[in-house]
């Protein structure tokens, strides 16, 4: 793999196997169950042992797709073919690893507090624990799941909550905002490896594409459809509240004034915002985007979810009417921004059949969704392909190579990308025939 389809298979990737030798057998059952990376720790062998050592990992991930990572031995990677190395708070330091192992490969670190969470500058991905009590390390702090909590908004990269995780809590944990977990005992002393695997592999967030005219939960967006419903008025402290409504009338509380909006509309409510809504009369559906992800799966009290006197008077709300916004043309298409937030951006696009969608491409650190209004769309997603009509939704997580393209005539759809990362100011630069840096790479 060169760095790029390194940078994507971790950022899909949601269930770490971190182990000593074990037979290839139970590597291949393993990986077989669901496992994404699979680390080599075995720090008693020497040089010459543990690259011995290392070979039927490198086979076994390498005939999987999996990734391949070493413990604590940058100098080591090369001779192995691993992907890469996972260093400690008290090992090489990340920039010296990654020197040695070069660009191409990836680093991990260990963190066990927010604000190692907050600054692992220069890693791929980290661990975040430890969580529960564990033999495999008897002198670590028990961080519990306030860590997961604060992990789920504070990590800027690919993580993985470890320590203690097991059938019987990884639910828990997924709850608490955990979008991949990292195990040893769990698969490694298990009866049957690939069962217990795939156990634990079901109970995370997915990390392919989803294709669905239901609700999605991933780290980077909850995608969640609803037909009535009321909240009172209360606010998120990060993340953002988006509603598109899709049928029928709804009304909202918005700041300091209520609304009443059509079928077509949109609004959002950034972070600190004090917001409300109900359906005054018949009946509605709407799509409701949270963004980042992790609130609709959070365990009562733990969501990110306050009272309205936390409510921000300076933070003001985006309402669109239908067909409002700004206007962003090019041959076949015309593009309406609905949403510009740091959170998410969400583009409402018109476009014809002649129109050319993007050649298939990946994005490393945020999820590429998309809701069909009007007409179809045809997606390649992975390894396969699919004709989207009206009514449906795909959800595209970091990592997973994707193209699309209108299916009919014509066709309306929104586009939503998760965090934005800048997806606004890159589309009103193509459409003036510039380009910008942006989180988007040819595959």
């Amino acid at each position: 793999m060169n760095r790029l389809e390194r940078q994507a298979r971790l950022a899909r990737s949601r269930l770490y196997f971190v182990t000593d030798p074990v037979p290839e057998k139970l590597l291949d059952a393993a990986l077989r169950g669901g496992v994404d990376i699979v680390q080599l720790r075995a720090k008693e062998l020497g040089d010459d042992e543990l690259v011995a050592a290392a070979e039927p990992f490198r086979r076994t991930c390498e005939r999987h797709g999996a990734l391949f990572v070493l413990n604590d031995r940058p100098d080591l990677v090369e001779r192995c073919g691993a992907d890469g190395v996972h260093v400690g708070q008290g090992d090489a330091p990340v920039a010296d690893a990654r020197r040695t192992v070069g660009a191409d490969r990836l680093v991990g670190l260990s963190t066990h507090a927010r604000n190692e969470i907050a600054s692992a500058d220069g890693a791929d991905y980290i661990g975040v624990g430890t969580i529960f009590p564990t033999p495999t390390k008897p002198d670590n702090d028990i961080a519990g799941l306030e860590l997961v909590r604060a992990a789920r908004y504070a990590a800027r990269v690919p993580w993985f909550a470890i320590g203690g995780i097991e059938l019987a809590n990884v639910p828990r944990v997924a709850a608490n905002g955990a979008s991949g977990i990292a195990v040893v005992r769990a698969i490694r002393d298990a009866d049957d490896p690939e069962a217990a695997a795939r156990a634990l592999r079901a109970e995370l967030p997915p990390g392919d594409a989803v294709v669905t005219g239901d609700s999605v939960c991933i780290p980077q967006i909850d995608w969640l459809r609803g037909t009535n419903g009321r909240a009172s008025p209360h606010v998120h402290a990060e993340h953002a509240d988006v509603f598109h409504v899709l049928d029928g009338t709804m009304e909202f509380r918005a700041g300091d004034g209520t609304v009443r909006v059509p079928a077509g509309s949109t609004l959002a409510a950034p972070p600190f915002l004090v917001h409300g809504f109900r359906v005054p009369e018949g009946e509605a559906h709407y799509l409701n985007l949270h963004a980042p992800g992790g609130w609709r799966r959070a365990p009562e009290g733990a969501a990110d979810t306050h009272g309205a006197e936390r409510g921000s008077e300076r933070v003001r709300p985006v309402v669109r009417a239908p067909g409002d916004g700004d206007r962003l043309t090019k041959p076949h298409r015309l593009a309406l921004i609905r949403v510009d937030l740091p959170e998410l951006a969400v583009v409402e696009n018109h476009v014809e059949g002649e129109f050319e969608g993007p050649d298939r491409h990946v994005h490393l650190r945020h999820a590429d969704c998309f809701h069909v209004l009007e007409g179809s769309l045809e997606f390649e997603l992975g390894g396969g392909r699919a004709t989207v009509g009206a009514g449906t939704s795909v959800v595209v997580p970091p990592g997973v190579p994707h193209a699309f393209g209108p299916a009919s005539t014509r066709a309306r759809y929104l586009n939503v990308h998760a965090p934005n990362l800048g997806f606004v100011d890159h589309l009103r630069a193509l459409d003036h025939g510039e380009e910008t840096p942006f989180d988007e790479y040819a595959v």
